[in-house]
């Protein structure tokens, strides 16, 4: 369960990456055992580069910043992909509804 500080951190953390890398934000939304992100990246760079980065950089710096963390890892290896094309705004409006349907449906598993 990621907690609120580390929330707070994980928000800053991909913020800062996305902007070092001129990767835009497009939704997001950080529950609590996983992360919505849509974000718009070059084409220079591949999409696993993308998530090994945003994945490995946020892991260190939380856990650097967070000393009860345990070590190993953070994030789960599997991650979702998908391009954005005809249902761009579904995504966006699916990413920006988690936290009201989560609260509305908390015994939902994620």
């Amino acid at each position: 369960m990621v907690f609120k500080y580390i929330k707070t951190e994980l928000k800053r953390i991909i913020k800062l990456i996305c902007r070092w890398k001129h990767w835009r934000i497009i939704q997001w939304h950080i529950g609590d055992e996983h992360i919505h992100l849509y974000i718009i990246i070059p084409p220079k760079y591949l999409v696993s580069y993308a998530v090994d980065l945003l994945k490995s950089k946020s892991s260190t710096w939380v856990k650097k910043k967070n000393k009860k963390i345990p070590k190993g890892s953070f994030w789960c290896v599997d991650y979702y992909v998908s391009t954005i094309g005809i249902n761009e705004i579904a995504i966006k409006t699916y990413i920006r509804d988690q936290e009201r349907i989560r609260y509305k449906n908390p015994e939902l598993p994620l």
